[in-house]
């Protein structure tokens, strides 16, 4: 029998579809322009089309649509509100989004831009992690996967940046700490980017612990340093794993194994929550991953889950621009989700990641060991918390 999974979707998401130069900055369009015409010296500058697009989407939701997965439930987000997005976010900072419905225009020089649509989007998007978090706290099912957009995870607290307005998952996170009362809540971004957004806010909080595996820096969006592990109370809650480009499936396994499951087994979190970026997928030319090694993690990622609370996990999307990437990643995550077997995995003869991988774990031991010690000191996790206000 199937294991229930949850996906997310909302087709007013597919509102949010910037395009375009933005006249009222030309030295932001020239900026982008530059960076355009370095990385790729034969692009068409005369129009911009926006990489963030409604056909990552799309995608997904046809690949899905076309091989049903048993077990699967199609559920619809409840928009968030104010009040919940100010639990990750400032209040001035969403009043202004907020004040921006309806019209068009950039938000940041990195091409973070706006339609007239997307302010629905995003609080669509940052609904259904909530949503998910509030079902499986009904018991309605263990696992979820949130097909959304625009993405979350570099957006601090105060603004908009790399193609994210709201934070999807910080704003989910901080929900299950201060609606649902779970007391450690559990992050992995394994998008290619460093997740700066989400590492922002939650920087000095000891109840959320995040690793990050990514793209070492100087690329986008330059931080993620192994020496970044967090601020006041929060030292030793953020393990970054810097990576080389053109890591592949072996890399990221590597890194659940030497990182993320001892930090799971040290913190002994009540929620797991991914950043699912798609875009280390070798049809986005920088990384070497498909969707098997994407399948082969998430079902080490039930595992664990099941392990250490109760099954509770949510998968959320964030980066991946390629269309078939992004659709047959997903179906493949989705289906592991739903407990089907991964019958392949594809690896490097020589994946460039690894010593990397090796390089984090041995820096992030003592982070690790410090985890386990503070958890004695906690109460222990509970296996049925049940719901709280949904505010």
């Amino acid at each position: 029998m199937a294991t229930p999974v949850l996906v997310y979707y909302d087709f007013r998401m597919l509102g949010h579809n910037p395009h375009g130069w933005d006249p009222d900055r030309p030295e932001w369009t020239d900026a982008v322009k530059a960076m355009i015409e370095l990385q790729y010296p034969n692009a068409n500058l005369d129009t911009y089309s926006h990489p963030e697009r409604p056909g990552r989407l799309t995608a997904i939701v046809d690949r899905l649509l076309n091989g049903p997965i048993d077990g699967l439930r199609w559920m619809l987000p409840t928009p968030a509100s104010a009040t919940q997005l100010e639990r990750a976010h400032d209040a001035a900072y969403v009043a202004h989004v907020e004040s921006l419905d309806g019209q068009s225009g950039w938000l940041a020089k990195d091409t973070t831009a706006i339609s007239p649509g997307s302010v629905t989007a995003a609080r669509l998007s940052a609904g259904s992690g909530i949503s998910a978090i509030e079902a499986i706290a009904a018991g309605e099912a263990r696992r979820a996967f949130c097909i959304v957009r625009p993405p979350g995870h570099h957006a601090p607290a105060d603004r908009a940046r790399g193609f994210c307005l709201y934070n999807n998952l910080a704003v989910t996170a901080a929900h299950a700490r201060q609606a649902l009362g779970h007391d450690r809540v559990m992050i992995w971004d394994l998008d290619m980017h460093h997740g700066n957004g989400t590492q922002d806010i939650f920087y000095d909080d000891p109840h959320v612990l995040v690793v990050d595996s990514h793209c070492a820096a100087p690329f986008y969006p330059g931080s993620g340093l192994l020496a970044e592990t967090g601020a006041g109370a929060g030292v030793g809650y953020h393990l970054n794993v810097p990576l080389p480009m053109g890591f592949g499936n072996a890399a990221l396994l590597e890194v659940f194994e030497q990182v993320v499951r001892p930090a799971a087994h040290a913190f002994q979190p009540e929620l797991l929550l991914i950043s699912t970026g798609f875009d280390c997928h070798y049809l986005d030319m920088i990384c070497a991953m498909d969707e098997t090694g994407y399948a082969a993690v998430t079902q080490r990622l039930c595992a664990l889950a099941d392990e250490l609370c109760d099954g509770r996990l949510v998968m959320m999307l964030e980066g991946g621009y390629n269309a078939k990437a992004l659709a047959d990643s997903t179906y493949a995550v989705i289906d592991a989700l739903a407990g089907n077997p991964v019958s392949a995995l594809n690896v490097l003869p020589d994946d460039p990641g690894n010593a990397a991988v090796a390089d984090a774990a041995a820096f992030h031991v003592k982070s690790i060991a410090a985890l386990s010690r503070n958890a004695k000191h906690r109460s222990p996790a509970l296996p049925g918390l049940s719901a709280g206000p949904a505010s």
